[in-house]
């Protein structure tokens, strides 16, 4: 059986850190923190309340909608499974939707450049070579 992460006591959560620099981390931290502290009041675990407050933290994740915010969404996943508030049935699941979506993107930015490779096709050599001046990252077509 696989060892599961030790959540963090409530003295290294009130310490700064480093990953408090990355805004999404700092945005999901805020997110979780409040609950987690009411319930460490409430119970006294502190494995209890990270686990409680996890929904908090992972409502805060970044959208997957760009490559950027997948970026930050698997950051603040694995800060979350160091921290003890997202288990690793839910990593697991959360790792592969950022996987599925940075495909997605991936597919979707070479549609977009092939779609531009598209409309050279009917240019003339000087048309395409007025186009590249301008936009010279397209400059290996033709």
């Amino acid at each position: 059986m696989a060892n599961k992460p030790e959540p963090v006591d409530i003295e290294t959560v009130e310490k700064p850190s480093p990953a408090l620099e990355n805004p999404a981390i700092a945005r999901c931290i805020k997110a979780w923190d409040t609950p987690y502290r009411e319930q460490f009041e409430d119970c006294g675990s502190e494995a209890l309340a990270a686990w409680k407050a996890g929904p908090a933290y992972r409502a805060a994740l970044p959208p997957l909608t760009s490559r950027d915010n997948c970026r930050d969404f698997i950051v603040c996943v694995a800060h979350g499974i160091l921290l003890g508030a997202i288990d690793d049935k839910h990593a697991g699941k959360l790792l592969y939707a950022a996987q599925v979506a940075l495909g997605a993107i991936g597919a979707e930015e070479k549609s977009r450049e092939m779609a531009g490779y598209a409309v050279y096709a009917n240019l003339t050599a000087s048309e395409t070579a007025r186009v590249k001046k301008f936009m010279p990252q397209r400059s290996k077509i033709a």
